[in-house]
């Protein structure tokens, strides 16, 4: 996800769901400056709708659409999907987000056949997790490009933790933080970790000695558990980083015992 913009994931919604999304925004984690994250006219309705809401009398609009809405949701704050129909037979589903007590973000996905319940009901249910996820989302990503690099290189520990068994990469790591793979190869250079490939090499090794010490598992199994696909790979690698062969370690950490 690019910080300027959040259009991609938006338009991915409207094109699964057949529906376009309208966004209320009320503070300023969505925007850039003065321009939003998204494309200006999902601030109205009369732009999004011209056919439909743009013939309404915008003194309606606000105060059906905005100030009767946002009243409905200060009173029920735990709705987490609201149905908003109006005297020009539109109708919309609509998911506030609330952060620490208050509304933040409100998503409209419209405008919808009300006789279509199964694809109303659809986006009922997956509506409020979209809204809340993009927000949580948003926040995430300018918190790791306003943080400190030790919050970043943290971030990449647990990663590379929960995921070195399996084949990731320096740009599985990127995006999972949503930042660019040059700003988390300087991070972690500049950081004194070096590159990625030696955190997640050092953290398989790792498992490797301590599976090698504590069980009775086959070498190739082991290797297999710390990603090592290919049992020669791995007897290289752990020979090339702990100076012996992973049958020469475990021989010597029984001789200890």
């Amino acid at each position: 996800m690019n910080l300027s913009s959040i259009e991609p994931e938006l338009q991915a919604f409207e094109e699964s769901f057949g529906c376009r999304i309208c966004i209320h925004a009320f503070n300023d984690l969505f925007f850039q400056g003065d321009s939003p994250m998204f494309r200006q006219k999902r601030q109205s309705h009369r732009k999004t709708y011209p056919d439909r809401c743009g013939k309404e009398q915008r003194s309606y609009c606000i105060r059906h659409c905005m100030d009767e809405l946002n009243q409905r949701i200060a009173n029920s704050p735990e709705e987490d999907i609201l149905e908003v129909h109006c005297r020009n037979h539109c109708f919309e589903l609509v998911a506030p987000v609330f952060r620490e007590g208050r509304c933040v973000l409100v998503l409209f996905a419209g405008l919808l056949d009300k006789q279509d319940k199964e694809k109303n009901r659809l986006i009922a249910r997956l509506l409020p997790v979209f809204a809340a996820g993009l927000e949580a989302k948003v926040r995430t990503m300018l918190s790791l490009k306003h943080g400190s690099r030790d919050a970043v290189i943290e971030r990449v520990e647990e990663f590379i933790e929960e995921h070195y068994a399996e084949p990731i990469s320096t740009a599985d790591a990127a995006k999972k933080l949503c930042i660019s793979v040059s700003r988390l190869c300087h991070i972690l250079q500049s950081g004194g970790r070096g590159r990625f490939s030696e955190m997640l090499m050092a953290e398989r090794i790792q498992h490797a000695k301590h599976l090698l010490e504590f069980s009775d598992m086959q070498i190739a199994e082991i290797a297999n558990l710390c990603g090592f696909p290919v049992y020669e790979h791995f007897t290289r690698s752990f020979k090339k980083h702990v100076g012996v062969s992973p049958s020469a370690w475990r021989k010597k950490r029984e001789s200890i015992e």
